[in-house]
């Protein structure tokens, strides 16, 4: 435990340098806080997100087999239910793609190159052609959600995955464009954070991966819906 002298005027105990915003007295205004600070929590913040997702998207897969195992009244998926292979394959390729890409332009930013922009923007670039790939299949494909129980777990499933992958995508977006910004004006430290962006190389870091996580669940999906 801290001293007296160390806590906070809320009586909080201060954390080890750099854990927290620095104590002040009662009455002075409090300090911007420190970026390492914003920086962890964005990297505890990505692996929550990535935790929630898991949960979510775990429901179709079980949706999945527990409906196809019950069968009921042999309507699990009726022939006419046949997703596009081409445009599947396709959708996988551009989220796979994306993902590498995003990875090689993170680990630039690590290096400390400022040609990581690149790279970052192909995988924004990939994987909104993936969104339009898979929008286009269910402009193509002859069933919707009520053709059975596999159709409605394929709409429900890829729908809320394009919306996840959108999402990200913008996430993505905002890391490249917020760098580009900074490179033409460097962001005021007079605010409530210090030394703002120094906080784009942790935000990248968490974006990376969480689309990485993500793009690991669009191949779960792909196998599942298209190849089993």
């Amino acid at each position: 435990m801290s001293s007296p002298s160390e806590e906070l005027p809320l009586g909080l105990p201060v954390l080890p340098k750099g854990g927290m915003v620095p104590p002040v007295p009662a009455g002075v205004e409090i300090p911007p806080e420190p970026p390492d600070v914003g920086a962890r929590a964005l990297s505890v913040a990505a692996r929550l997100l990535c935790g929630a997702s898991t949960f979510f998207f775990l429901a179709f897969l079980f949706a999945y087999f527990y409906l196809r195992s019950i069968n009921q009244n042999h309507m699990w998926r009726p022939a006419h239910v046949k997703p596009d292979q081409a445009l599947g394959a396709v959708f996988i390729v551009c989220v796979i793609l994306s993902v590498i890409i995003t990875i090689v332009a993170g680990r630039q930013m690590k290096a400390g190159s400022r040609s990581w922009v690149g790279p970052a923007i192909g995988g924004v670039v990939l994987g909104i052609v993936g969104v339009a790939v898979q929008c286009v299949e269910y402009t193509s494909q002859h069933f919707g959600p009520t053709d059975g129980a596999f159709a409605s777990v394929f709409c429900a499933w890829t729908g809320f995955y394009l919306i996840a992958m959108l999402a990200t995508m913008y996430w993505l977006e905002t890391q490249v464009a917020t760098e580009l910004r900074a490179r033409r004006t460097p962001a005021h430290s007079e605010g409530d954070i210090e030394e703002p962006d120094k906080l784009i190389a942790p935000g990248l870091d968490a974006a990376v991966f969480y689309w990485g996580f993500l793009g690991g669940i669009g191949v779960v999906t792909y196998v599942t819906l298209y190849l089993l």
